[in-house]
C-alpha cells in the first residue's frame, strides 16, 4: 500500500480537524513502515532496563500508591522518581487511574522517546513518509519542524489508564501549530486502550498543565492550570475514538485533550507518536514542560526551531531526496537550512 499524499486529504478531513481537533486517516503507511516502528520499538523494549529514556509507567504507577515500595526505575533518569511519587501523593485529589479487569496478569505501560536519533526506520517513517505533507497541509505550514518521537505500549490486561491531558505545555515551544500523529502497530479498540480525544477542545482557548500519566496531578513547576477531570464526569465531554488498524493514523492538535484506558484484552497495543511543527511556532523554555532527551538548547526564547535537534522535513528540497539518507550520509547539520541564526535574529 502506498503512501496517502497531501492531495489524498480531501477537504472533508480538513473541515473535520479544524472542527473537532482530531482527524484519523486510513492506510496512510504501508507495510514496510510499519515494520520499521515495529522492529524499533522491539530494540527499545528490550533494552528497558538499561535505557536512560525507556519507563514502565504500571510499574511508576505501582511504586507511587504504596508508601513502602521503593521506588527503582532502573537506569531510566528523565524523570526524578522520587520527587514525582511525593507530588502526586501529596495531592489530596489524586487516585489510582486503573481499569477494571479481572485478569491476575502484571501488565505493562512503556514509555520511551526519541528514537530517531538511533534508529534508521525511524527516521524514514518520520522524514520520508507522506506525514509531513499531510500535517503540513491540516496546519497550512509554509514548512516543518519534526519535533519528537515517543514510544507507548499497553500490555494485554494493563490496568493503568492514561491521564488526560493537553500537549502543549510538556513541550517547549509557543503557537498552536503543532500536531501530534499516533501511530498503531496493533489493530486497537477502546478496549485495548486506543486513544480518546475531547472534540473542540483545542477551541477552549485554554492551556493546561502537563501530568504524569498515571495520575491527574498537575507538575509543580509548571505555571498552567489543571487539566479538567475528564475521568469522573466522561459523560458531560464529548469524547470520541476510533477503531483502528496498522497503516492509519489519527492526527489531533497540539491543544486536543486527549486520554486512553487500559487494555482489557488480550492483545499487545504498541503506538509510536511523532510531532511536528510548523513555521509560526517558536521556541519557548516553557516552565513545566518535560526535559528533552539529548538535544544542545541552542535556541532562545522566540527562536524558529532552526536546530539540528529539530530536522526541517517539509518540503524537500527536490521530489524524490530521501532525508533518512541525508541525515545518515551528511549528518543532522544537512536537516538545518543554511542561514538558519540570521533567520532567528528576525
Amino acid at each position: 500500500m502506498t503512501c496517502k499524499s497531501s492531495e489524498q486529504i480531501t477537504p472533508a478531513d480538513r473541515e473535520v480537524f479544524e472542527r473537532d481537533g482530531v482527524v484519523c486517516l486510513r492506510g496512510v503507511l504501508s507495510g514496510k513502515e510499519v515494520r520499521h516502528l515495529r522492529n524499533a520499538v522491539a530494540r527499545q523494549m528490550a533494552g528497558l532496563r538499561n535505557s536512560t529514556t525507556g519507563y514502565d509507567f504500571e510499574e511508576l504507577a505501582k511504586q507511587v500508591w504504596d508508601p513502602d515500595r521503593p521506588i527503582d526505575m532502573g537506569a531510566a533518569e528523565r524523570f526524578d522518581m522520587k520527587a514525582l511519587k511525593e507530588v502526586v501523593r501529596s495531592d489530596e485529589t489524586a487516585r489510582p487511574l486503573l481499569e477494571e479487569d479481572p485478569s491476575d496478569e502484571e501488565g505493562l505501560f512503556f514509555y520511551d522517546v526519541a528514537a530517531w536519533k538511533s534508529d534508521r526506520g525511524v527516521r524514514e517513517v518520520a522524514f520520508d513518509s507522506g506525514l509531513p505533507e499531510i500535517a503540513s497541509e491540516l496546519l497550512d505550514a509554509r514548512y516543518l519542524n519534526f519535533w519528537e518521537d515517543t514510544t507507548f505500549v499497553k500490555a494485554p490486561h494493563t490496568r493503568q489508564k492514561t491521564a488526560f491531558h493537553q500537549d502543549l505545555a510538556y513541550f517547549q515551544i509557543e503557537g498552536g501549530q503543532c500536531v501530534v500523529v499516533w501511530i498503531p502497530l496493533d489493530p486497537a479498540t477502546h478496549e485495548s486502550g486506543v486513544m480518546q480525544y475531547v472534540r473542540g477542545s483545542h477551541r477552549w482557548g485554554e492551556t493546561y498543565a502537563p501530568n504524569p500519566f498515571i495520575s491527574q496531578t498537575p507538575f509543580r513547576s509548571s505555571a498552567e492550570q489543571k487539566c479538567p477531570d475528564i475521568e469522573s464526569n466522561p459523560e458531560q465531554y464529548d469524547i470520541v475514538s476510533f477503531d483502528v488498524q496498522p497503516g492509519d493514523v489519527i492526527i489531533h492538535h497540539v491543544m486536543t485533550i486527549h486520554g486512553a484506558g487500559g487494555n482489557r484484552s488480550d492483545q499487545w497495543r504498541r503506538a509510536v507518536s511523532f510531532r511536528y511543527c510548523g513555521d509560526e511556532v517558536r521556541y519557548l523554555d516553557r516552565k513545566g514542560a518535560i526535559p528533552q532527551v539529548g538535544v544542545a538548547r541552542d535556541l532562545e526564547d522566540g527562536d524558529r526551531l532552526f536546530s539540528a535537534d529539530y530536522p526541517v522535513v517539509w518540503p524537500k528540497p527536490w521530489p524524490g531526496l530521501s532525508l533518512a539518507d541525508a541525515y545518515d550520509v551528511l549528518g543532522p547539520g544537512a536537516m538545518v537550512p543554511e542561514g538558519h541564526r540570521s533567520a532567528n535574529a528576525v
